[in-house]
């Protein structure tokens, strides 16, 4: 059975702020090696983006997004097996870029 979306609005502010932050290249949650080795290769050349990987993607991004702590997200992700981190590391940095693009409306 699917875990149905509940969102606090602490959590909700909590994953504003990580993305704000984000969005000026500070990375808290990630590992800069981490994000530079994943990130390597890009998302594009993989399958990245199929069914089953972004049921794992919501199902991963619900449990993130409960932990009421930035610590607690913090210790979640280091209890994932590499699979997933890379995961979430990369549906994170999907929504970040995407954020970005959407509020930059000069595009080239």
């Amino acid at each position: 059975m699917k875990q149905q979306l509940i969102f606090e609005e602490s959590n909700l502010d909590a994953i504003e702020s990580l993305l704000s932050m984000s969005l000026r290249g500070i990375h808290h949650l990630f590992d800069h090696a981490e994000i530079a080795q994943i990130l390597r290769k890009p998302t594009e050349e993989l399958d990245f983006f199929n069914f089953k990987n972004l049921d794992k993607v919501q199902d991963l991004f619900l449990v993130l997004i409960q932990k009421e702590s930035f610590e607690e997200k913090k210790q979640y992700l280091s209890t994932l097996d590499r699979e997933s981190y890379e995961l979430v590391l990369r549906a994170y940095f999907h929504i970040v870029e995407n954020t970005a693009l959407a509020a930059n409306h000069f595009r080239h």
